[in-house]
């Protein structure tokens, strides 16, 4: 079993995580988009899902970069 990163550390299960992230939050909101313009599948629909998709991704990602290999939040390795 891979160890949980360290404090402003990313390792490869923090990357695999984020796709994953990544891939629900796509989901979710273009199926939400998908609903709300009828069907439709243009740059309109589709800008949202892409801003979504990177916005959780790099929030994920930061999340784990300031976050220690005990799971706390802004707190250096001890």
């Amino acid at each position: 079993m891979e160890m949980k990163s360290k404090f402003l550390k990313l390792n490869s299960r923090d990357f695999i995580n984020g796709l994953i992230i990544v891939i629900f939050c796509t989901f979710i909101t273009g199926f939400y988009q998908l609903i709300a313009n009828g069907g439709a599948i243009n740059w309109m629909t589709v800008k949202p899902v892409v801003i979504a998709a990177i916005g959780s991704g790099v929030a994920y990602l930061t999340k784990n970069l300031l976050t220690n290999s005990k799971g706390e939040f802004m707190r250096r390795e001890r």
